[in-house]
């Protein structure tokens, strides 16, 4: 018999989101820049994040926003976010801060995490060009045999 009282949801761990760090700073290296990552569960709530050495103090809080922002929207990528608030900054404007313990960024820099299918968190990253925050991360998803799209 299906309960259906409850809802069961995939969560992406503190193990697998090191292991995207990692690998995202390793990404981040061989381009010669240094990052802020991110790594935030489908619903939202903070995994793990890390500061490289020399990457500027507002970076860790910016790779939050980007990745709280695609959380938020069921795991729509920073780039397609970032369309949207150009197509309507009013709405986006508005919302930017309704969210809990970070800002609602709609920026390039923030993919979803995807394992067989299924959306189990969001990894986002700043410091570098947004084009570069967002090769890195798909790297460092790819890295740990996850995808950026389901």
């Amino acid at each position: 018999m299906t309960n259906t009282k409850t809802l069961s949801q995939s969560l992406i761990g503190y193990e697998l989101a090191s292991e995207a760090i990692a690998a995202g700073v390793a990404a981040a290296r061989e381009r010669k820049v240094a990052l802020s990552f991110v790594v935030l569960d489908a619903a939202g709530h903070l995994v793990a994040s890390a500061r490289m050495d020399g990457a500027a103090f507002i970076t860790i809080e910016v790779a939050r926003g980007k990745a709280f922002a695609s959380a938020a929207t069921g795991g729509q990528p920073g780039l397609s976010l970032g369309q949207r608030y150009n197509d309507n900054p009013m709405v986006w404007g508005n919302v930017s801060s309704l969210g809990f313990g970070a800002p609602l960024l709609p920026a390039q820099g923030a993919l979803p995490i995807f394992l067989e299918g299924q959306f189990i968190g969001v990894m986002g990253a700043s410091g570098a060009p947004s084009e570069i925050d967002d090769a890195v991360v798909t790297c460092a998803v790819e890295a740990i045999g996850c995808t950026v799209s389901a």
